[in-house]
């Protein structure tokens, strides 16, 4: 007797449809991998955008709390200061604020509401970068005086009260108490040929964040990690007189029109992520505008 085997009861793939099989579960994959760097970047942005937002508003504040509790003018009433007291000021604060130094980085100057007249170079050239509430400099420890028998250098103590007029008289090539104003050469491949030459700027001064409460004594000896992020981020803020409308007319006013608006005041803050020190043209992830009154 022959047996005759019904090949339908036997079940199994064919080799069409394992290739399908693994086509589908390749789209898939490439799917998920497409996605995954999407989302978290959506999530790292999320994070840096409300870390950003938190260190603007406290920045603003302490400026506002310098405006109103620790502002004081110079000793001959020609410019005014105020102190900026945040985490990121490297300084020791003076014990009286007539003492404070401009050199210092919790020194904020004041520009003057008609500042644009005693510079020779447009300052809206140079508000991108920050620069504009430096006018006018000084390091306060040194300045030049003239007393009719020829121009002297005057070395001021950290802790007198600085009686020097300020550095450069408005002008930002010739006030560079920062250093941050620096001329850039560009030479052929084997250098020993100039093609061009011009003055740059770096962002003016940047106050980079810490973690007040992480123990560096107690982390080095026991291999701890600061993983706070705050430490990060570090920020800059510019300011430079509030300008207004002063033509009247129904048209919208050219640069020409605007003029300072009295005791206001325009300030531009600046957040960074992982600020490289020496960076032209940083870029910040977040920017955020106020004004304030002097």
């Amino acid at each position: 007797m022959r047996t005759v085997v019904d090949s339908r009861s036997h079940q199994g793939f064919t080799i069409l449809e394992i290739l399908l099989a693994v086509v589908i579960l390749t789209v898939g994959l490439l799917g998920l991998l497409a996605v995954f760097p999407v989302a978290m970047n959506s999530g790292r942005k999320a994070v840096e955008a409300t870390n950003a937002v938190i260190i603007t508003q406290s920045v603003e504040q302490a400026i506002r709390d310098g405006l109103k509790q620790h502002k004081a003018q110079s000793s001959d009433g020609k410019w005014t200061y105020f102190i900026f007291h945040h985490d990121g000021v490297t300084d020791d604060y003076p014990t009286d604020i007539s003492k404070a130094r401009p050199g210092a980085d919790y020194y904020i100057l004041l520009p003057s509401p008609s500042g644009a007249s005693n510079s020779p170079v447009d300052r809206t050239a140079y508000w991108d970068r920050g620069k504009t509430f430096v006018f006018p400099e000084s390091d306060g420890l040194t300045w030049t005086v003239d007393d009719g028998s020829g121009e002297r250098e005057v070395d001021n103590g950290s802790e007198d009260p600085y009686d020097g007029p300020p550095n450069g008289n408005g002008n930002p090539l010739v006030a560079d108490d920062d250093h941050d104003d620096r001329e850039i050469v560009t030479r052929n491949e084997k250098g020993d040929r100039e093609l061009s030459k011009y003055n740059s700027y770096d962002v003016r001064r940047v106050y980079t964040l810490s973690n007040k409460f992480f123990d560096e004594e107690l982390a080095s000896e026991y291999g701890y990690r600061d993983n706070d992020p705050i430490s990060q981020y570090s920020f800059a803020f510019a300011i430079r007189p509030a300008m207004q409308d002063a033509s009247l007319g129904l048209q919208l006013p050219d640069s020409s029109q605007l003029v300072p608006a009295g005791e206001l005041y325009e300030v531009e803050i600046l957040v960074f992520r992982t600020f490289r020190e020496g960076t032209e043209n940083a870029t910040p992830i977040y920017k955020s505008q106020i004004l304030v009154h002097r």
